[in-house]
């Protein structure tokens, strides 16, 4: 049988790839020479694309970096989506709150979180890329406390501790990683996460009774 004709691309679908190229060229290359040698002729070369074609998508070179963490964060995000369809049951409680803080872990492990480290290394002294950084690591925040509610299940979600709690698991994770980069020691952290997750239950209740005083302040505050 004669194979089926395939409709020619659209203009839009043809930027859509041309961007995702870009996107993949600069991931890659962050990954393997990292941000010093990441340069948009870099990853113009990587991608075979044109110089007009690289500044239509990214005028500059922060924009062309901070959007390809988040299309790096993008693929991370479906990976957790994919390995969250092994978690427990909802309602099982500490088992399940266990798993998720176990996949969160994942997501300090790797390319993903050292090209991150990268990044917010050079954005220190680079005035272009600091803003552009702040806001993409804004909005990966509040995806990562999107999907975690999400994964957590309704008991942990709904919790008014949560967002406190969380963010405490993220800085505890960040700290931790960045050491792992440096000293290697994966069991010791390994088991650093384990005594969180034994934790976390305490620290979930903690922070809830914390918010609670803090908006009876601010309601007296406001009378």
């Amino acid at each position: 049988m004669p194979e089926p004709v395939r409709a020619p691309r659209t203009q839009q679908q043809r930027r859509d790839e041309t961007r995702r190229s870009l996107l993949d060229a600069a991931v890659e290359s962050l990954i393997e020479v990292g941000f010093a040698r990441t340069t948009t002729l870099e990853v113009q070369r990587r991608a075979e694309v044109s110089r007009g074609a690289l500044l239509h998508h990214f005028p500059s070179k922060a924009e062309l970096l901070v959007a390809a963490i988040a299309h790096l964060a993008e693929m991370r995000a479906r990976e957790l989506k994919q390995l969250a369809g092994v978690l427990p049951e909802e309602g099982a409680g500490r088992v399940r709150t266990n798993a998720v803080i176990g996949l969160l872990w994942q997501c300090f492990s790797g390319p993903f979180f050292q090209v991150t480290m990268e990044l917010r290394t050079a954005a220190r002294t680079d005035p272009e890329l600091r803003p552009v950084l702040v806001v993409a690591e804004r909005q990966l925040r509040d995806r990562i406390f999107a999907q975690a509610r999400t994964l957590f299940g309704k008991d942990v979600a709904e919790h008014p501790g949560l967002e406190r709690a969380l963010d405490l698991t993220l800085q505890l994770m960040i700290g931790a990683a960045m050491s792992g980069v440096l000293h290697k020691d994966e069991a010791r952290l390994e088991d650093l996460i384990d005594d969180w997750k034994t934790l976390f239950p305490t620290v979930l209740a903690n922070a809830g009774v914390a918010v609670a005083k803090r908006s009876k302040v601010t309601k007296k505050g406001e009378r």
